[in-house]
């Protein structure tokens, strides 16, 4: 009985078509913006969408799976339009309505209605509706995860190119609207080492604190380019500072994002500036020494080795307890009591290890410009891992 009653409906679809367009027009906003869907479209998508419907119902009979290509391309095109899931499946069920209504003035029509099998049927037909809006959302979502991940690999793509200074000109006029920041700086860039911290967690964390950012992984490192706004670098740290214990360099601000290419640079310096054993969140500017020597690591190593060779010659337990003591004289201002408090130890022991060290450099801690060459050896050889 409903085969037949469908099979009439054929006749009828322009007019069953039209009353849907209505009926989805009058009900649902987002339908009756043009700008996201014309009516040219939605009158082909209707009409077609119905056509799959009323055929699926004529071949009940023969016990036939109900064709899904109609409902799938639907779900497809809306989702690439924008139109939202839930009025696209508000939007179906309308059209099962229609159907409906329709169907029951086709049975009314007839000189003997089926009334007895009209509930049995309207089962069916929700049924139906039911499977095939199924099929449109199945759709949509496949669509919109196919969007999402082509947006977020253009936008990956976009970031590399901005750290690498590879970005064309036209990747710069469209940069700030495609990772959704401001058009002019200040940016920084920030480079991290995170024991736990992930590309989202980065992003949330400096946006409780006002500031956008797009993060992406650069190896085993995670690189981001920060809009500022108006937030200082402390406020940068605090942010990040928030997250699991990690190593992350800052670059100083840039004002435009040709500019990125040298700020990633100047982060992945300061980052590579800490020492392997410290958790440290710094800027550029305070790692600068550390820095050149990073820039220029066979320099860094015959600085240390230079200074510091007859040291390291030392047997491990001897060489760590002159370096350290070293580090914590020049950390404590050249104070000898406050080194001797630290380890702890008798002053005289600090004097000896400070003579110690002058006998196996030719340097004096005590001396300015000497001092400076042992600082830069120092820092040296912890970042090159000379020191055992």
């Amino acid at each position: 009985m409903l085969a037949s009653l469908a099979h009439s409906l054929h006749q009828r679809l322009p007019e069953i078509s039209e009353r849907t367009v209505a009926a989805i027009c009058d009900r649902e906003e987002g339908y009756r913006e043009e700008r996201l869907i014309p009516m040219a479209e939605l009158r082909r998508s209707v009409h077609d969408s119905l056509q799959e419907y009323l055929a699926a119902l004529t071949r009940l009979p023969q016990e036939q799976a109900p064709s899904r290509e109609q409902a799938w391309a639907t779900g497809r095109s809306r989702a690439e339009m924008g139109v939202p899931l839930e009025s696209v499946l508000r939007a179906y069920r309308l059209g099962g309505s229609v159907i409906w209504d329709a169907l029951l003035e086709e049975a009314r029509s007839r000189p003997e209605p089926p009334t007895d099998q009209l509930m049995e049927a309207a089962v069916v037909v929700w049924e139906m509706t039911d499977e095939l809006s199924a099929a449109v959302g199945q759709a949509y979502r496949h669509a919109e995860a196919g969007m999402l991940s082509r947006d977020r690999t253009r936008r990956q793509a976009l970031l590399q190119g901005l750290f690498t200074g590879m970005a064309t000109e036209r990747d710069l006029v469209f940069a700030a609207e495609s990772l959704s920041l401001p058009e002019k700086g200040p940016y920084m860039v920030a480079v991290a080492e995170p024991a736990l911290g992930t590309v989202e967690g980065m992003a949330r964390s400096l946006l409780k604190h006002g500031i956008r950012s797009e993060w992406t992984r650069q190896e085993e490192r995670l690189a981001g380019l920060l809009a500022l706004g108006r937030a200082s670098l402390e406020t940068v740290k605090q942010s990040l500072a928030e997250l699991a214990p990690l190593r992350a360099g800052l670059s100083p601000a840039v004002q435009t994002l040709a500019q990125v290419g040298t700020a990633y640079r100047q982060a992945e310096l300061a980052v590579r500036a800490i020492p392997s054993h410290q958790h440290l969140i710094t800027s550029l500017d305070e790692r600068l020494p550390s820095a050149i020597l990073i820039a220029s690591p066979e320099l860094a190593q015959r600085l240390a080795q230079r200074v510091f060779g007859a040291v390291f010659e030392l047997p491990a337990g001897e060489r760590s307890l002159l370096l350290r003591t070293l580090r914590s004289y020049f950390d404590l201002g050249g104070s000898v009591a406050e080194v001797a408090e630290r380890f702890p130890c008798h002053r005289n022991t600090v004097f000896n290890r400070l003579a110690r060290i002058r006998e196996l450099t030719g340097l004096n801690p005590g001396l300015p410009r000497e001092a400076a060459q042992l600082v830069l050896a120092l820092d040296a050889s912890e970042l090159m891992s000379l020191a055992g």
